[in-house]
């Protein structure tokens, strides 16, 4: 068994979603503040998840908050 103790670094892109995700907007929300198209959100999500070695979005804001990571 692996046992993961880091995680890689999150873009600005990547915080910059999932902190607006955190504030309950949607992909379509975020992307019309980013200039981003909703699946471009979803995708810099998609990553930050799989960064943070989570299973879900709530779970990688949540991560992202325990680490004292900035979420903008």
């Amino acid at each position: 068994m692996e046992i993961v103790t880091g995680f890689s670094p999150l873009t600005r892109s990547e915080l910059n979603c999932l902190g607006r995700c955190a504030e309950g907007k949607t992909d379509a929300e975020i992307g019309a503040e980013l200039e981003l198209a909703p699946s471009e959100v979803a995708s810099l999500i998609t990553i930050a998840v799989l960064k943070l070695n989570c299973p879900n979005r709530l779970a990688a804001m949540a991560k992202a908050t325990r680490l004292g990571l900035t979420i903008v």
